[in-house]
């Protein structure tokens, strides 16, 4: 068997199938290493980081418009990663989105109103802020785009430039923020790229 073999183990662990190949049931988020957080009930992994605009100095708070948020994160490459997009404000069979607390189902609401109350502490986020407000990529109207409050918990609708001079003007309970989601396990694909070239690497050596 396999994953008897402690190599085998080893690769399995690297590339994220060691806990299948054992049949154990998984929690809703892992912490796998890399800055990265594995969600399994979703299967979407998450920055650690909850303000990586602000780390990167995408900008000096990390506050950004929603033309500017999706432009950020589908631009960014982390560990060679492409494809980051805002979390999908709607449920997963595409129904919403849901309004104020009736947000379980979008992909935020998933982590705030369902693992962060069943599972608390079940994995440390850094560079958080609260009260804060976080984009989601889902457009509401030409004006107007999806976001989570994570001080009340509530997902409404928002300008899509919220610092602009209006009236009346928006009231934010915080900075507003964007936070990358990726769809799969990150971690087991950048530790996959790693292996293969590792492969290659000592494959090269002895043809010489």
């Amino acid at each position: 068997m396999p994953n008897a073999n402690p190599l085998w183990s080893r690769i399995l662990q690297s590339v994220g199938f060691r806990e299948a190949v054992r049949g154990a049931a998984l929690p809703p988020l892992i912490d796998r290493g890399l800055g990265l957080i594995y969600d399994t009930e979703r299967d979407v992994t998450w920055l650690q980081d909850a303000n990586y605009a602000k780390t990167v100095r995408r900008s000096s708070d990390g506050q950004l418009t929603w033309p500017d948020a999706m432009a950020w994160v589908r631009s960014l490459k982390y560990h060679g990663v492409g494809g980051w997009r805002l979390p999908n404000a709607r449920n997963p069979d595409g129904s919403g989105p849901g309004l104020g607390q009736d947000c379980a189902g979008s992909e935020m609401g998933h982590l705030f109103l369902g693992v962060f109350r069943t599972h608390p502490n079940i994995v440390h986020f850094t560079n958080s802020t609260v009260p804060c407000i976080y984009w989601t990529s889902t457009e509401a109207n030409a004006e107007e785009a999806y976001a989570l409050s994570v001080f009340t918990i509530r997902q409404g609708t928002l300008w899509k430039d919220p610092f602009a001079e209006r009236f009346p003007s928006p009231v934010l309970d915080g900075p507003v923020l964007a936070w990358p989601v990726h769809d799969g396990d990150v971690a087991a694909e950048i530790r996959w790229r790693w292996l293969r070239s590792a492969i290659s690497s000592v494959r090269a050596f002895f043809r010489r």
